[in-house]
């Protein structure tokens, strides 16, 4: 394989701020739809299980696609398909706005998906490329998981606002002066580079993979139907999980896998994913609940809640700089990470006993950017140069399965709770939880429940994910 020269001087921060205007939309998708949940319900008319579909398809499906994206940027050049991904992307951002319905809308987002797992690799690997190994590469990822994390809580934000001032589909179309912005800049400023060995292609993999995860979302799902059966709950769970362990088997036969599991053997690569997965997993999950506790509990409107979660996206913000810049100086990712989970977690207790929440809020926004970026650049900067593209894939299936899941297990633990709380006659769907006292009441404790379990993960990714070795992010390569 080719190996590429770092860009050097000034223009190397120049093409990181492009890549970063890239990234921006498709990670703040990932949550911009959570703040809609009650207008999405009321407008399209959408079940709680067609509403959790809507918010999850998008990270479930990249699940997969970004093992096919993520090593065809290693054969086109990243910066032909990060442009790519940025057209699918924007096309896909024009249907979610005018889908009739919500079976429309999961299927416009299906697309959404698919232009996002283009944009999500090729912004890793490019940053690699032109940054190569170092003080000045932690900082680059730094930033990309100050925007990774500072996007995901940003979402809801950004869409309340919208939405208290023009209608639901407003929330997609923000995504098209960007890339319009966006699309000149990556032709431009940024080089292609192509890999000189190409590896064969095969759609098996990351179909097994797609399988796999949407089989086991589906069955985490369906317990929030009412009167679903023994067969709806086990079946699509045992065909999931059937296809992801013969995703792992063909994975490891493969001359040439589509996601690389020898890179697994590297330890700093191993604890960033976790550090990654669970995390996001816990975020994500736990802010689709709060965006709901908001407004049925508490009564605000969409703009108000936008304004209650600021604290969340600007210490999410801050976190990934300030991280960058203490692990390119200390490189001691076995003090960022528990650090991190540590402040999250105290984040959570803060929320969860009802005292201090905004300022639980910022300690969950700063420790999770914290431990975001050091979990990337633990995955990153432990592969070697010539496997940034794979290196990439894992990151962005981290933070897409991490994702995907914490909005598909919160969503359930919520709303059977929920229903456990409710009284007599009451309405089971928790989408009308603001109709009445008794049923708000009933959401209120189904939340602080959730927020418990957040708490209880945070602390529990702590003895999971911390690096066993003070050097623990530092490859073969780089060592050498």
């Amino acid at each position: 394989m080719t190996s590429t020269t770092p860009v050097v001087g000034a223009r190397r921060w120049l093409v990181l701020a492009v890549v970063l205007l890239c990234f921006l939309p498709a990670a703040m998708d990932v949550t911009i739809l959570t703040i809609t949940v009650p207008t999405l319900a009321h407008e399209l008319h959408a079940s709680p299980p067609e509403v959790l579909w809507t918010v999850d398809v998008y990270s479930l499906l990249m699940v997969g696609l970004v093992l096919v994206s993520g090593p065809l940027g290693d054969r086109i050049g990243h910066q032909r398909l990060l442009l790519a991904g940025l057209v699918v992307f924007s096309a896909a951002s024009v249907l979610c706005a005018m889908a009739p319905g919500p079976l429309a809308l999961i299927g416009a987002r299906a697309l959404l998906a698919v232009g996002a797992s283009m944009i999500i690799p090729a912004t890793l690997a490019l940053i690699r490329q032109t940054f190569g190994d170092g003080r000045d590469h932690a900082v680059a990822i730094g930033a990309w998981s100050a925007v990774a994390a500072g996007a995901s809580a940003l979402g809801p934000v950004v869409g309340g606002f919208l939405l208290q001032h023009f209608w639901w589909g407003s929330i997609f179309l923000v995504n098209l002066p960007i890339a319009a912005l966006a699309m000149p800049a990556v032709a431009l400023l940024l080089r292609n580079h192509v890999e000189s060995e190409r590896q064969p292609w095969e759609a098996t993999s990351p179909l097994l993979s797609i399988v796999g995860f949407l089989g086991c979302a589906y069955t985490i799902i369906a317990f929030t139907h009412d009167g679903v059966g023994a067969l709806e709950l086990a079946l699509p769970g045992a065909l999931g999980l059937t296809a992801l362990v013969l995703f792992v088997r063909r994975q490891q036969r493969l001359p040439h896998p589509m996601l690389d599991l020898s890179l697994f053997r590297l330890p700093g690569l191993r604890a960033g994913v976790v550090a990654s997965v669970l995390p996001v997993l816990v975020m994500v999950g736990f802010e689709l609940q709060l965006v709901q506790y908001l407004q049925f509990v508490k009564g605000l409107s969409a703009e108000g809640a936008a304004l209650y979660l600021i604290p969340m996206p600007v210490a999410a913000t801050v976190a990934g700089p300030v991280g960058g810049m203490v692990l390119s100086r200390l490189g001691r990712p076995r003090v960022d990470v528990p650090a991190g989970l540590l402040l999250a977690a105290a984040g959570y207790v803060l929320v969860a006993s009802g005292t201090v929440v905004p300022l639980g809020l910022a300690l969950i926004g700063f420790g999770h950017g914290l431990v975001q970026m050091v979990a990337s650049n633990l995955i990153m900067a432990t592969a070697p140069s010539s496997q940034a593209g794979a290196a990439a894939g894992i990151e962005s299936v981290s933070y897409e399965a991490g994702a995907g899941l914490g909005i598909a297990i919160f969503g359930t633990v919520t709303a059977v709770a929920y229903r456990s709380s409710l009284p007599p006659g009451a309405s089971r769907s928790p989408l009308e939880a603001g109709d009445s006292p008794e049923t708000a009441r009933a959401f209120a404790e189904a939340f602080h429940t959730t927020t418990w379990l957040a708490a209880a993960l945070t602390l529990a990714t702590v003895f999971l994910a911390t690096p066993k070795s003070p050097a623990a992010h530092t490859s073969p390569e780089v060592a050498e």
